[in-house]
């Protein structure tokens, strides 16, 4: 990145022309380049003499030298050449080596090309370019003619200005919703009839109504479909339980019909037969679990079919597949069910009210109709975007609006919650992520972030990207 540069300008007074000054910095290699010409047209110099021109960064106290050019005179350059000798500027007292030297033919244009790079220090900011001029003739004593400063290091940090853009949800024509739930109901060995009375059955069958019976009575809701799924302990045959999973699914959607006028047809049900999802799920989550990791390895082992699995448990660690048996194969043995069903739209006044009360009934466009209702950025305004995340914590608009507003407030890592609830390939949601790495000021998240978003067709993203990258440049 350039930061300086200096127009033609007279810095030798009569003793030769700095023009065309650029200094820049490589923040990859940690570098800083000065480049010039030296225009010598009008500079006379004795047939003995050198002079001796070497630029200098300075600032303050602080100084680094860079390699010097000399500009001999012809019986200086003839000597040189036929002793092959040391010059001035490569003796101990001085620090530096030369850059190039060149004969100065008194009376003629000429000029000499100059470039010199080294490390970059956190002083050069704003330091400054000078060119040292000394003399000397036949003997080693340099004449010191001063310095004259050639250009100024900019010091000023590039401020970026970056944009993040909020998104219109997409209208939901209908609005399909569903309650999704367990029922734990209790079967006699090898039976599948319900039997109403039998252990805990009473309190969890009223259950299952009761959740029916919610959606049926609220004229906001029409049910359109629910769905059964049967699953069976591992203890028996694999062949048997499945049986008894399409079976007790099939007793449950009888039953479901015969309590609350659902056409049977409106339900559908399958079985999964033995429930090894729910049985790794368990004991993955209970650490203190005796033969754990070993149980898990025949879990997951391929070459076992389902009745070897459950066979080898049994006979390889007896009393934990007892324990098994006993207290966590009946949580096996269940029904999910889900309740599908639409729901009307509503006006702006019911909407205001659902919005606290029962926002799921809600589409997010809904939502944005009510945030759009108040006063942008009012505390009703953004408690709107905050229910429209929370309530559809999958949906890419209401996350990354959401997002921007925690990052207006300050909650960064509350914005990357936020984001992370979503998909992630979607191009607004990694360009929202970019920003709020930008945020934090860490960088190297934020290009990869921002770079997927990119890839992905995000026109924020690119601009962001490319702002990041000067501000870079610039400290």
């Amino acid at each position: 990145m350039s930061l300086a540069t200096a127009t033609a300008q007279d810095a030798l007074e009569g003793t030769g022309r700095v023009k065309d000054l650029e200094v820049t910095r490589n923040r990859a290699l940690g570098t800083i380049t000065v480049d010039l010409n030296l225009d010598i047209s009008d500079l006379k110099v004795g047939s003995d003499e050198t002079l001796i021109l070497t630029p200098v960064i300075k600032n303050g106290d602080m100084v680094e030298k860079l390699p010097a050019v000399e500009i001999m005179g012809r019986r200086a350059t003839i000597y040189n050449q036929r002793n092959d000798i040391l010059s001035a500027t490569e003796l101990p007292f001085l620090a530096q080596r030369i850059a190039k030297r060149a004969e100065r033919k008194n009376g003629l244009k000429q000029s000499v090309d100059y470039t010199a790079t080294t490390r970059f220090q956190e002083w050069m900011r704003g330091g400054e370019v000078t060119v040292q001029r000394g003399s000397c003739g036949c003997d080693p004593d340099v004449v010191n003619l001063g310095d004259q400063q050639v250009g100024g290091i900019g010091n000023e940090i590039y401020q970026p200005s970056y944009v993040v853009s909020y998104l219109e949800p997409e209208p939901e024509p209908v609005k399909v919703r569903d309650e999704s739930r367990s029922a734990y109901i209790n079967f006699w060995v090898d039976k599948w009839d319900i039997r109403e009375n039998y252990m805990d059955n009473k309190r969890e069958l009223a259950s299952v109504i009761e959740s029916i019976e919610l959606v049926k009575e609220d004229e906001d809701l029409t049910i359109t479909s629910i769905t059964i799924e049967g699953w069976a302990s591992p203890e028996s045959p694999e062949k048997h339980n499945q049986m008894l999973s399409d079976n007790r699914a099939e007793s449950l959607a009888k039953y479901m019909t015969k309590h609350t006028g659902i056409a049977r047809d409106m339900i559908s049900t399958v079985g999964y037969g033995e429930n090894w999802p729910g049985l790794k799920a368990y004991v993955e989550g209970n650490k203190e679990l005796d033969n754990r990791e070993a149980i898990l390895d025949i879990i997951d082992d391929k070459s076992l079919s389902l009745d070897d699995k459950n066979n080898t448990i049994a006979m390889r660690f007896s009393s934990t597949y007892l324990y098994l048996l006993k207290e966590v194969y009946p949580s096996l043995r269940r029904n999910d069910y889900r309740i599908i069903y639409k729901v009307r739209n509503f006006d702006m006044e019911e909407a205001r009210g659902l919005l606290e009360s029962n926002p799921k009934k809600l589409s997010v466009n809904e939502i944005y109709k009510v945030a759009g209702s108040y006063e942008r950025g009012s505390a009703e305004y953004n408690r709107a975007l905050e229910v429209a995340a929370l309530t559809y914590p999958e949906d890419v608009a209401a996350a990354v609006n959401y997002a921007q507003k925690q990052v207006e407030k300050g909650d960064l890592e509350g914005a990357l919650k936020t984001l992370n609830k979503t998909k992630q390939e979607s191009a607004e949601v990694q360009a929202v992520k970019g920003y709020v790495y930008l945020q934090m000021q860490e960088y190297d998240k934020a290009r990869e972030a921002l770079t997927k978003a990119v890839d992905l067709g995000s026109e924020d993203a690119k601009h962001n990207l490319e702002e990041m990258e000067k501000h870079l440049a610039s400290i």
